[in-house]
């Protein structure tokens, strides 16, 4: 059995922990949960507009109500589940039960969110077995943001972004005041989706890739970064004569950087101050494991 669910979230980081938790879910019950995330109603409803969903997941709000709606006019057969806040009013949360939408308060944890999502599909899932702890190094926005600029100034391109694999741009550094980036990414996107499907064909999940469009005044390359994202250059040749393989050779290498890193929120010290939490607290747990008992005297 196989389910496609939209998540509406403007949060990357948390919309793909949603993201790999759905899939780990389905994976422990045999059920194949395939999730796209966008960050705005706006581009729910371009996505959803050119293939079906089982489920949308998305917050309380009268756009969602509406996106709903004009779906269920082409997949009358789409569930929803509306997330809300406790001081959600009385009147929104009737307008949703009048259209038939799955109500929840927002998720604390991806307990809370994989309970919910069984109900309204009227599925047993349950969180399976506690995964391994992601320790690829934390990195900040900022992070990004340098090492984009590091690439643009190594290859001299006018631009260049990042974005996930629908084309939601998660960071971008240049000069963007003469390209559509909308279409750009947008385009780029729908070809990476072609290609992880012929990945898929071919019974390869782990499959690399370059994307090169060779135009008089531009050149663009683009490459995917991990599973999830997608980075691309873009290139003035009014200002310089691309090398396509150091371009290539530069644009792998950052893709792999990228790759590797887990995105948090916060400023850096508050990613070092976390991060050093979670290393103390496993330490703990590795050295006393149940044993430690905190005496009330």
């Amino acid at each position: 059995m196989k389910y496609r669910v939209l998540i509406v979230q403007s949060n990357p980081a948390l919309s793909q922990s949603w993201e790999e938790a759905l899939t780990r879910a389905g994976a422990d019950r045999g059920v194949t949960i395939v999730v796209h995330n966008v960050r705005s109603v706006a581009a729910g409803q371009l996505v959803a507009g050119r293939q079906s969903y089982d489920l949308i997941i998305a917050s309380l709000l009268v756009e969602s109500l509406s996106l709903v709606r004009r779906l269920r006019k082409r997949w009358p057969n789409l569930r929803a589940l509306l997330f809300h806040g406790p001081d959600a009013d009385a009147v929104s949360l009737r307008e949703a039960e009048l259209a038939g939408c799955s109500l929840a308060p927002q998720p604390g944890s991806v307990a809370d969110l994989i309970s919910a999502v069984g109900n309204t599909l009227n599925l047993s899932l349950t969180i399976g077995p506690t995964p391994v702890p992601d320790t690829r190094p934390a990195a900040t926005m900022a992070d990004v943001l340098l090492l984009l600029e590091v690439l643009r100034r190594q290859t001299q391109a006018q631009f260049v972004i990042y974005t996930d694999n629908l084309g939601n741009t998660i960071a971008q550094q240049g000069d963007a005041s003469n390209l559509d980036v909308d279409a750009i990414t947008s385009l780029i996107a729908g070809s990476s989706i072609n290609i992880a499907e012929l990945g898929r064909a071919l019974h390869d999940q782990q499959v690399g890739y370059l994307v090169v469009l060779e135009g008089v005044k531009f050149d663009i390359y683009a490459t995917n970064a991990g599973s999830h994202r997608l980075l691309a250059l873009v290139c003035a040749k009014e200002f310089v004569e691309p090398r396509p393989g150091y371009i290539w050779l530069q644009l792998k290498r950052s893709a792999q950087q990228l790759s590797a890193m887990r995105l948090v929120e916060g400023t850096p010290s508050e990613v070092i101050a976390a991060e050093l939490s979670a290393s103390l607290n496993r330490e703990f747990e590795r050295l006393f494991g149940d044993t430690l008992i905190t005496n009330h005297d």
